[in-house]
């Protein structure tokens, strides 16, 4: 038997990636989870995945572990997706891929390397714990019905603004955020996304530090018809989450020093999953 082989990959190893993600990740997460060519290229554009921080792990010609990473330079690397096939678990191939990426960011940088991991996986939890990461960070999902959200903003006290008019008229808070609510993440989304403001009273232009929410349509499953919140305008402001304007909405991994749970609690929202941020231990 062939000892197993692990590599990093290239920027021509898309259509390998995306087999071993199918072949390792799609048997432990549904049919639902499969991935093609074009859903990988979207995730460049979209979450910064890098090819040279993704590895894949080998027995002969088999896939059997994958680990599929973004970058962002002068930020971190982000470990979006890591499975080993079944039948391959416990053998350190999942342990192996984990540490390659962290020694390699150690000397190529971005040096810290972050993951988020859903609270209730308490197995992935141990893992990535017993790997030399630390829980950085904590995130929630809140969800509002179009019923509890209808709705403390009049239309014609909100209009419609593009992402830089947001970024210009709104302070988007800083602090540690998941990885699709950074500021890297809504450029690289925003056009897709759409802007809301508020404005001081009818007829006039958006209110300077007015607050503003960025929503795009999610594609289906449960939320089918759901909008998401990529930002909120505001630290701590609760004018942006009003902007709801009675549609279902869904805020995901969203830090409390965005805006607190309680307020959005008031506003109707209820939490439905938690995220745990870890980071390789040397960074905490």
């Amino acid at each position: 038997m062939d000892m197993p082989g692990y590599r990093f990959c290239r920027s021509d190893d898309i259509p390998l990636l995306v087999a071993a993600h199918n072949a390792c990740w799609v048997p432990h997460f549904g049919a639902e989870s499969a991935i093609g060519v074009d859903d990988f290229k979207r995730g460049i554009r979209e979450l910064g995945l890098w090819s040279s921080s993704c590895m894949v792990a080998f027995e002969g010609d088999e896939p059997i572990g994958v680990l599929v990473a973004a970058k962002r330079d002068g930020e971190a690397n982000y470990v979006h997706r890591l499975a080993v096939k079944p039948g391959w678990e416990r053998q350190g191939h999942g342990r192996h891929l984990l540490t390659s990426l962290v020694d390699k960011a150690a000397i190529l940088g971005p040096a810290r390397v972050v993951a988020e991991i859903a609270a209730e996986s308490t197995a992935a939890r141990r893992f990535f714990e017993r790997s030399g990461f630390v829980e950085e960070a904590r995130y929630a999902d809140f969800v509002l019905d179009a019923a509890a959200g209808a709705s403390e903003a009049r239309g014609d006290l909100v209009v419609t603004i593009t992402y830089d008019e947001l970024a210009e008229s709104v302070v988007l808070a800083d602090g540690r955020r998941a990885w699709r609510r950074t500021r890297a993440a809504l450029r690289a989304r925003a056009a897709e996304l759409e802007g809301l403001c508020g404005r001081d009273r009818p007829h006039r232009g958006a209110s300077p530090d007015g607050a503003g929410a960025r929503w795009n349509r999610t594609r289906g499953g449960r939320d089918r018809g759901r909008k998401q919140s990529a930002t909120l305008g505001g630290a701590g402001d609760a004018r942006g989450a009003r902007l709801s304007r009675g549609v279902r909405l869904r805020i995901p991994t969203i830090a409390e020093d965005e805006l607190p749970f309680a307020t959005l609690a008031a506003l109707g929202f209820h939490r439905a999953n938690e995220t745990i941020g870890y980071v390789s231990a040397e960074f905490h």
